[in-house]
This record gives C-alpha cells, structure tokens and sequence, in this order.
C-alpha cells in the first residue's frame, strides 16, 4: 500500500512539472492573466480593471482564477505585483501609490489556502526580468538586467539564473539611482535627481517643458501642446524634425544611458534588455554608442542591449515560469 501512494505521488509530481500555470500581472489599472507554458502564451490574455482596495483585488485574482480553471488544469499560479514582495511568504510588503492599500496582503497564502494551488509572488519588474531570462534565450547569461521603461523605470537583475532580491527585497530599485546633485528634479519618491526623473517617460515630458521655456512660442510645433504635452508627442515631433523635440530625445538617451553605466559599472552585466512602453522609442545604435564611450572599455567591449521580445507580456510569462520552477524544484 504505502508503494503505491509513493507511485501515486511520483506521478502526480511528474504531471505539475508538465502543466501549464495561470500568470497574472496586476498593475495601478489593470489585472492581465493568461495561461503560460514553456516561456510562452498558451492563451489570449485577459484583462480587468484594478479594482480599489486590497479586498476587492484579491476577490478580482480569485474570480479571474476561477474562470481560467473552468477551462484549464492548472499546476499553480504566479502573480507579478507593482510594490515590494518579500518572496518567501508572498506577502507584500511595500505598496505602491498606483494600488492603495496593497501593503500588507497575504495574496501568496490566500491564493494556497483557497485553492489548494501553489502560488508565487514576485515585483512586476523582477517578473519581467525572469520572463527574459527564461524565455528569451539568455539563461546562459551570468548577469542579467532588465529595465522597464514607462512612466517610471523599474529593473530586475538575474544573477546566476535567480533572481536578486537583496536582505530586505529591494534590490533593483535603481530608478532611484541619483543622477544629479543640484536638486533640481522632485522623483515621485520625494527625492532628488533620481534617474526615473530623467530616463522615464516622465522625464523626456520634464526634459521637453525645460527645453520649451527657453524658446518663443511658434519656434517649435510643441509649443502648441501646452499643458497637453505628452510624449507620443514628442517622439512624433522628433520624427518630423523639430529641433526641439530631437533635443529633447537626444538629452533623455543621454539620462537613459546615464543610470545604466552607473549599474554597469557595478555589476558588469553581460546584457541589458529594454522593455516597457518607452523601449520601443530607444535608438538602439545610438544608445549603444553612448555606453560604449561612458563605460569602462573592459565593461564595454563586451555589453549587449538588447529590445525585449516578450513586451508587455513579460511579468505575465516571468511569474507564471517561476512558479512552475519553484515546483520543479520541488517534486
């Protein structure tokens, strides 16, 4: 009897290392979640707006997870959150400004409680940078970072195939890296000169306004903007050859390249990768370039940068094959 619940079990185990598992992304405005298998979308992903609130979220990821296990087995279930996560209990830790009163959410063990499910928590960031590592073709890399570059920046780093998190699972919050010393630009942290003020999205609209104050109105098309400047308008200005708007994007490669010879320098990465909605307006070449003459030559000669190839799907994929890892090593 005994050796056949030892079969049993061996099967069992071998079965959850070959399912698939429910990513979930939850950001400020939307909850994505879609079943993720061997580094890729096995289905569409589906999204939801963000409900207010820690209870109605984890009541939107239970509903959300209900209506996936309708259709699919599943082995477990990842969830890439904004905020700080400490990993091992999946609780969060730090909230965000984008998802009031996340602090404090025991979603790891609610979502195993409920659900009898395995479950993994990890910073949306990080979950990009994992999605990359595993599915991108760069697990042999010994070093990797990936910045995620929208309204703020956000990094995750991959050392040795793990995750780095740091003894109070911070590390990585590198958009806080100051890149200035004259107090010039407030971070939404309540900081100075954080690279996030400058190499964001946020930070090419600041650089721009900076720029325009300096010029008279009709010197440049983006003086009609007014206070509705945004920096789709910008980069389409920039392609149409106002001067100002390629001002404006030449100086934010500069600030984007600034905070990462600053983590190349300390860690000596072997690759970079680019992702979030402001990577796919990098001029790669010339980012490339700028590294080149800032870093170190022995830094230099060999660093990659790369675009993302999982895109916005990153967290979603990340999560999801961390928590299919996290059972291999397991069974």
């Amino acid at each position: 009897m005994l050796g056949e619940d030892f079969h049993k079990t061996d099967i069992e185990s071998s079965l959850k290392t070959k399912m698939p598992a429910l990513g979930i992304d939850l950001g400020g405005t939307k909850l994505s979640a879609a079943i993720v298998c061997d580094g890729r979308l096995l289905t569409q992903p589906i999204q939801v707006p963000t409900p207010l609130g820690s209870d109605s979220i984890v009541k939107a990821i239970f509903k959300v997870l209900s209506d996936f296990r309708q259709e699919h087995l599943i082995a477990g279930v990842g969830i890439a959150t904004a905020g700080i996560v400490k990993v091992d209990t999946g609780e969060v830790i730090g909230s965000t400004g984008n998802i009031p009163g996340w602090e404090g959410t025991p979603i790891r063990t609610l979502i195993e409680h409920q659900t009898m499910l395995p479950a993994y928590v990890e910073n949306d960031a990080n979950s990009s940078a994992y999605g990359e590592f595993s599915a991108g073709n760069l697990r042999d890399k010994k070093c990797l970072v990936v910045v995620t570059l929208g309204t703020g920046i956000g990094v995750g780093i991959v050392l040795d195939g793990k995750l780095y998190h740091g003894p109070n699972w911070v590390a990585g919050e590198c958009g806080h890296l100051k890149v200035a010393m004259d107090n010039h630009r407030l971070c939404t942290c309540g900081l100075f000169d954080c690279w996030e003020a400058y190499g964001s999205g946020r930070g090419l609209l600041a650089t721009a306004n900076e720029l325009l104050s300096t010029v008279k109105p009709g010197q440049s098309e983006l003086s009609d903007h007014g206070q509705d400047l945004s920096t789709r308008a910008i980069i389409a200005a920039a392609k149409r050859g106002d001067i100002i708007a390629q001002r404006s994007m030449n100086l934010w490669h500069e600030h984007l390249c600034a905070g990462m010879v600053s983590i190349a320098h300390t860690l000596d990465p072997d690759c970079f990768v680019l992702t979030g909605g402001m990577a796919q307006f990098v001029d790669y070449p010339l980012l490339r370039e700028l590294m080149s003459d800032r870093c170190l030559p022995r830094i230099a000669e060999k660093l990659e940068i790369r675009e993302s190839v999982l895109g916005k799907d990153g967290g979603m994929i990340g999560v999801a094959q961390l928590v299919l890892d996290d059972i291999a090593t397991r069974v």
